[in-house]
């Protein structure tokens, strides 16, 4: 499956909300979805419109950072549960209001995430994208999902990300 992931930023903070449903329920994250008939761009800027209740980000304005392949099971197969579109959003309109999907949005400054209550990846892909790292890379997780079994990551050139 494939699917994007987008945090929106202003004056060194990141937007995030606590998950109500599915893969992350009950930890904090940035907005995201499956990708369906449309581009990644348009995917990124749909799902963070419904799941924020109002932030409208233009497809085009949103920044790629990074496109990771998720393992959700320890053993090397090949094919990644889900292939996801990492993005940021520094060009936006809207408030972020709780959501079916999304609760209790909140403002935390990059040196201030609370990655002990996100999924168990996110610190390692999160700082990152926060100061501007572009990169390629997967993360597989143990079988029962909550912890990080390995993972590798691929610094591309700052104005090339293949999605």
């Amino acid at each position: 499956m494939r699917a994007t992931l987008t945090f929106p930023i202003k004056e060194n903070k990141v937007l995030l909300s606590i998950k109500v449903k599915k893969i992350g329920a009950g930890f904090w994250n940035g907005y995201g979805g499956k990708i369906e008939n449309e581009s990644p761009n348009e995917a990124g800027a749909r799902e963070l419109f419904e799941e924020s209740g109002g932030i409208i980000c233009e497809p085009n304005k949103l920044i790629p950072c990074a496109v990771i392949d998720f393992f959700f099971h320890s053993n090397e197969t090949k094919e990644s549960n889900w292939k996801v579109i990492v993005y940021l959003a520094d060009d936006f309109s809207g408030e972020a209001v709780s959501t079916p999907e999304m609760i209790n949005p909140e403002w935390f400054h990059f040196d201030s995430v609370p990655y002990d209550k996100m999924l168990p990846a996110d610190h390692l892909f999160l700082p990152k994208i926060l100061v501007g790292e572009k990169f390629t890379g997967w993360i597989r997780f143990t079988e029962d999902m909550k912890k990080v079994h390995s993972y590798d990551f691929k610094i591309v050139d700052k104005d090339f990300l293949e999605i």
